[in-house]
């Protein structure tokens, strides 16, 4: 019996059994859309996170109209009335291939559509927005 219980013991004390770990997968980029109403003289932004470096392509897919020029830019977040300083931006219409692209580091930043002083109404819009 105690010979029993010395097998036991040692079997439960000196256990050097590794867990196997599940290698991770890269996951591939996030597509989000944003879409929303811009007003005369107004602008809209959403905020998305970068998880890795990479690059950051937008979209507007839906303006109004063909003939509807309005300012599509990225950005990082900050306070104000636009909510995103602006590091690069372009002038456009609604199209069916990306308008816009930055490379970025993971962290933080934003879309923002803007009316470019041409608007007489409101318009629909919509953002096709591509990030790791």
């Amino acid at each position: 019996m105690v010979v029993a219980l010395g097998v036991l013991t040692s079997v439960g004390c000196g256990s050097n059994t590794t867990t196997p770990t599940t290698p991770t997968t890269p996951t591939g980029p996030t597509t989000s859309v944003f879409a929303s109403r811009l007003t005369p003289g107004g602008s809209a932004s959403r905020q998305f996170g970068a998880s890795t470096k990479g690059t950051v392509t937008a979209m507007l897919t839906n303006a109004a109209g063909p003939n509807t020029v309005v300012g599509l830019g990225i950005g990082v977040p900050t306070t104000g009335l636009a909510q995103c300083a602006l590091s690069t931006a372009v002038q456009t219409n609604a199209g069916s291939t990306p308008q816009l692209s930055a490379t970025v580091d993971a962290g933080n930043y934003c879309v923002v559509v803007y009316d470019l002083g041409t608007l007489t109404s409101p318009i629909d819009f919509s953002v096709t927005l591509v990030y790791p």
